[in-house]
């Protein structure tokens, strides 16, 4: 097989995986050495870097094509995981934030819609929920990562960052006040 040609199988693996690949699956699949992979997922990021592309490959939790920021809005409704509402999300960025968290701190704030939430969290395989004596303890997941193209620890800081800024602002408007 050409170069050429384990550059289209890897393309058109990277295409039809919904989960992603580790390196060593890539390999496995394309039969190629360690170098000649590196160089044929080096090739595929510079052709996918360019503008005139929508996709580029993510190599989060493992590789994979995903959408270019730029163009999740106009596609986000053709995904998996468009149907997920605001609650939902709102329970989501809680449990990603405070994790581990009990499923009781969060019925506490949000109300009993939060065992709905919580089931179809877990269903969609992106919350792992543990039972521990009258409450469960929620957790995030690999899935988390791989869908929203971030690390926990990344996000957490991200939104540390956010809340200091805030509330720099809001002591400097009740300064000037």
């Amino acid at each position: 097989m050409t170069n050429q040609q384990k550059l289209a199988l890897l393309e058109a693996i990277l295409f039809t995986t919904t989960d992603p690949l580790t390196f060593e699956q890539l390999q496995k699949l394309t039969k190629s050495r360690k170098d000649e992979m590196e160089k044929l997922l080096a090739e595929l990021n510079q052709r996918y870097s360019n503008e005139n592309s929508g996709i580029k490959i993510s190599d989060m939790g493992g590789y994979k094509l995903i959408v270019k920021n730029e163009y999740i809005q106009n596609v986000a409704d053709l995904t998996p995981h468009a149907d997920m509402s605001r609650g939902l999300l709102r329970v989501l960025s809680v449990i990603a934030y405070h994790e581990p968290i009990k499923q009781s701190d969060i019925v506490k704030v949000i109300g009993n819609r939060t065992y709905d939430y919580v089931k179809e969290l877990s269903e969609k395989g992106l919350i792992n929920v543990e039972k521990k004596s009258r409450t469960r303890i929620l957790t995030t997941t690999d899935k988390f990562e791989e869908y929203f193209e971030t690390k926990k620890n990344e996000l957490k800081k991200n939104l540390d960052e956010v809340k200091g800024e805030l509330k720099e602002v809001n002591e400097n408007k009740e300064s000037d006040a």
